[in-house]
Order: structure tokens, then sequence, then C-alpha cells
């Protein structure tokens, strides 16, 4: 027994498996990669919660598994073709395009039998596994095991003597060259103070979060304000603070607090200026949150966030400000974790991207012109997965009405539904936004006071 035992501890390749179940760690698994004689001879007769499936592999093709098993995965089936969405699977495909790898995905308990009589166990209930394993189709060829779920064409590169790289790493080099070009550039023109109070007006709207589709509205107003405060307004006058914005005599903010919680203080940011110009944005600890830098018609925010550093830039195209931003993991081994953000102005629209893919477009009418028609539309793997159409119309000079279509695809008729009224002041402030939202009607009052 114990020279079998020896025997099965030599022929066995491995990757460990982490699981947790109830709060409580388990005995770290092992997906074993054995000769079956052995497995049948030496295996306990264990009575699974789950049977798991069996997959036969035959000679003669380049097989890749991308295994990830968890205890709640493992209760649907084994993807024999592959997930589309699996990114790996199809980095794979990008870089291999001439090897015909036949990549299965596997996602639930399996036995995988090789015709050279190796064996995949990836089994144990409650157990979890995560790993990329490959086989040439040679039955003189061991099956080579590498723990994981990223890198997996690096992982079949060095079988197939390949010097092929992840897009992620490739972007990488590529992303951390065009920040360090954008880094240290202090090239202050007219252009930068244009972008600067572009921008810094997003941060001074009354209510946060404004999307696109109230812009129109929430920039109407040409007072020079000095302080700014909103809240939700309750019955009996009760005030639930929202946001409040403090103001230098040259119209930028200096000061901006956001609220939460029933009114609780959540943040607060300062904004540091030198020669009229932004150098920093600071918490109220004043520990920095960015810095700020400018190259002509750029303005360049640069700041860490947690393990990571995000770079990002704004400019003016089209009237519209855009923005790409660049974050990058401080340490290269998670470099798939790096995500490029990038806004265009394309058809009248502000497409927004993620790793240059499209994620969302935002279009609207002009600005000032009623009734503001504004499209949102968001997708998922190329498929529309939300449309939403509204339209501001203006009842007066100081009352404008928002109404959302109850239609869900660009392709349906629109039925506009009344979704809120906005008041303004003698300034073309807004003065409140009453709205329904969740069946509860809902107020918010401004209040504004103004250097002289």
């Amino acid at each position: 027994m114990k020279h079998l035992l020896a025997l099965l501890l030599l022929l066995t390749l491995s990757f460990q498996g982490y699981s947790q179940k109830k709060g409580k760690k388990k005995p770290i698994s092992k997906a074993k990669t054995t000769a079956v004689q052995e497995i049948a001879m030496a295996a306990p007769i264990i009575e699974e919660k789950r049977i798991p499936d069996t997959l036969q592999i035959k000679k003669g093709k380049k097989y890749v598994f991308l295994v990830d098993v968890n205890e709640y995965s493992s209760q649907g089936n084994t993807v024999y073709a592959g997930n589309e969405d699996n990114s790996e699977k199809a980095e794979l495909n990008r870089n291999f395009p001439k090897e015909n790898l036949e990549i299965i995905t596997i996602s639930k308990y399996t036995y995988v039998l090789f015709e050279n009589k190796q064996t995949l166990d990836i089994t144990g209930d409650g157990q979890s596994f995560q790993a990329f394993a490959y086989w040439s189709g040679k039955l003189d060829d061991k099956v080579q095991v590498k723990e994981g779920t990223k890198m997996a064409t690096e992982f079949v590169a060095e079988q197939l003597k390949s010097k092929k790289e992840s897009s992620y790493v490739i972007n990488t080099r590529k992303y951390k060259k065009e920040v360090a070009s954008l880094q240290g550039k202090n090239k202050i023109t007219a252009k930068s103070k244009e972008v600067m109070k572009a921008l810094l007006s997003d941060h001074s709207l009354p209510i946060p979060d404004i999307k696109l589709d109230d812009e129109a509205i929430f920039k109407q107003g040409t007072a020079k304000l000095k302080t700014l405060d909103s809240y939700f307004l309750k019955k009996k006058g009760v005030r639930i603070p929202l946001k409040s914005v403090s103001f230098n005599d040259q119209g930028l903010p200096t000061a901006v607090t956001y609220y939460k919680d029933e009114g609780k203080s959540n943040s607060k940011k300062e904004f540091v200026y030198k020669d009229g110009m932004l150098t920093k944005i600071t918490r109220e600890d004043q520990t920095v949150v960015c810095s700020v830098n400018y190259d002509d018609n750029k303005v360049i925010f640069s700041g860490n966030v947690g393990d990571a550093n995000e770079t990002t830039v704004y400019w003016l195209e089209n009237g519209k400000l855009l923005q790409k931003s660049y974050t990058l993991m401080a340490d290269d081994k998670f470099s798939y974790m790096n995500t490029f953000t990038e806004e265009k102005f394309e058809n009248n629209c502000i497409s927004y991207y993620i790793n240059n893919v499209v994620w969302s477009n935002n279009c609207g009418g002009t600005e000032n012109k009623f009734p503001f028609i504004h499209t949102y539309t968001s997708y998922q793997d190329k498929e529309v997965l939300q449309y939403r159409k509204s339209k501001i119309e203006k009842k007066d000079d100081r009352t404008f009405e928002k109404y959302y279509s109850q239609a869900e695809r660009a392709d349906q008729n629109d039925d506009y539904k009344l979704w809120g009224t906005i008041y303004l002041d003698d300034f073309n402030l807004v003065d409140t936004y009453s709205f329904t939202k969740d069946n509860e009607a809902k107020t918010i009052k401004v209040d504004y006071t103004c250097y002289e």
C-alpha cells in the first residue's frame, strides 16, 4: 500500500483549490492528473452529494481547459464549447487562430478522462477549483496544469513554445507609456482654463449624480454664487441635506460636501487653487484625492485608488466635456484588472467605452432648445441591456416638465409619462425639483447665496 501511495504521488500533477462553506475553511483540495488504473485501485468509494460529469478526451486535437468550479456553479453543466463571455477564451482565440484549439470551459465537478490514460479530477463536494489545463492530443505527452483564472494565453504559449501575450499585458505597457507622457505636464493656456471651468461646473451642480438628460436645465443660471445647499423637503418643513457647495469670488467651487443616510455627512472635498487654476483636490483631513496638471486643452487628474493608480484626462469636443481614464494596478501581476475607459463623440452622441468595448450611448438634442429629447442606451455583449428615453418640455420661462417614454426599445412608439416638474428662480437657477419615485412624491429644494 505504501508503494502504491508513493506511485500515486509521483504521478500526480495538481493545482490547489480553495473552498469556503458556511464561513469555515475546508482542507485544500487538489485536482489530480493521474493514471486511470491507479485511481481505480486506490480511490475509496465516497458518496458524493452531486454526481460529477465524466468527460472523455480523445487524441488528435490540442485541448485547453478553463476550470472555474465551486459548490454553487457546479450545479450547472460542463460547458464544452466554452462561453463567449469568457475573456480568457476570447484571448486564446485571438492569439492562437491557427492552432485549432479545442477550448473547454468546466464549471461543474468533473472527471476528465484522457486517451493517454491520465485523468483530471475536479471533484469534491463543497470544494473550489480554478485552473488551466493543456493537452497536446499526443499519447506520449502529459497533461499540463496551472492554477489560476487569468493569463491563459501565457500558459498556452509556454506549452506551444510561443511568445504570445494576453492583450491586458500588452495594454499595460501601452497605458503606462501614455500615462507617463501625461504626468509632469504643466502647459497652462486659455484652453486649459476653459476645460477646467467646464469640469468644475459639473462638481457645482446642486444634486449629486445629475444625468446628461437633466443638465440642460441645471446649467441655466448665470448668478455669481457664494454657497449652494440642496435638500429633500419633507413634511412640516423638515430638511434632509443632499449637497453643499461653497464658491470663491471667481465662481469656482472651494468645497463640496455630499450627504447620505438621511442627511448624515458622507464626504467632503476641498478644491485648492493657485493663480486661479485648480492644483489639487483634498479630503477634509487634507489627504490628497488627486493632483491636477495641464497640457494646453487637456486637464489631467492623477490619484491613488486603493491598490491602483488612476489618471483621468478631460477635454472639450463639440462643446461637450469628454474624458478618458487609466486605472492601473500598482502590482503588474494584477494587470488583468487594469481598466481603460474613454468617451467619444460619435454621431452626435457621447459613447462610453470600457477596455475598447462600447458600454453606453448618451444622445441629446441642442441645449436650451425645447423640447429637449435625450436617449440613453446601455449594452452587454453587444446587445441592448437598457434603453431609456426622456424629454423636457418648457411650460413657461420658469417651469419645465420632465417625461419618460414607456418604450423599452428604439423601435417602439413613445408613450410619455410625466415624471417631475422643475421650477427656476429669478436667476434661472433651479429652485425646486418635484418628482415621483417608487410611488413616493419627493421634492428637492435648493437655496443659494450670492456675491454682490
